[in-house]
């Protein structure tokens, strides 16, 4: 074989081995960034099952409780226009008074067997005529013992509308502090407040102890 012919396969080889090497690398460089994207991807999966993981030990519950108002020792101030009102100061109570209160009904062994004393400061618009109401309302729900003793403590906000005769309430909550240590708790809280009944029989109105029953709704951990 002739010199210029083994010097034409040497150059061969060299461009050869040349090209695997940069092959080699490419399919390396390939390869290390197809491991690093399913890491990532691994990782992102395990994230989400943590989170669901943290999700699921909270508890769901409902609590359900009739709810009366100490009428004497209502609070309002007129605000100016002749229909724009504030109760400053209002306490609903759901201890047993004849037909109305009685302790929560819950599946939250917290609550159930339970008293409530709810404070409100609303902000509202009353027409006198036909006694329609709406506003925004601030409430501090307190969840009692047997001896008066506050176990749990709400901070809850929302509105009312309807009328005189029946105004449904909605508001969203968060637990401000609880005597069992760590508890944490949020929700919603609706029902339907009267302050006056009506007898379809004479077509007139009856008056009755302001009380409305609340539907509290939630998860804790």
């Amino acid at each position: 074989m002739g010199t210029k012919k083994i010097k034409n396969l040497f150059i061969v080889a060299t461009i050869l081995v040349i090209l695997v090497s940069f092959i080699g690398c490419d399919l390396s460089d390939a390869t290390l960034q197809g491991a690093a994207a399913t890491s990532r991807k691994l990782g992102a999966v395990s994230s989400q099952e943590e989170l669901a993981s943290v999700d699921t030990t909270r508890t769901a519950f409902t609590a359900t409780v009739n709810l009366y108002q100490d009428y004497a020792n209502v609070v309002t101030q007129d605000m100016g226009n002749s229909n724009h009102h504030k109760t400053i100061e209002e306490t609903l109570y759901s201890y047993q008074y004849g037909p109305y209160g009685g302790t929560i009904v819950s599946d939250w062994d917290l609550l159930n067997g339970k008293n409530v004393v709810m404070t409100n400061i609303t902000n509202y618009n009353l027409d006198p005529v036909t006694g329609e109401i709406g506003g925004s309302n601030h409430s501090v729900i307190n969840i009692v013992d047997d001896y008066g003793n506050v176990i749990l403590s709400l901070d809850a906000n929302g509105n009312l509308k309807g009328s005189l005769f029946g105004a449904e309430i909605n508001m969203n909550w968060n637990a401000k502090n609880s005597k069992v240590s760590g508890v944490k708790a949020n929700g919603k809280v609706s029902g339907v407040f009267v302050w006056m009944g009506f007898n379809p029989e004479t077509n007139e109105v009856v008056q009755i102890l302001p009380n409305g029953t609340f539907t509290l709704t939630g998860s804790y951990k």
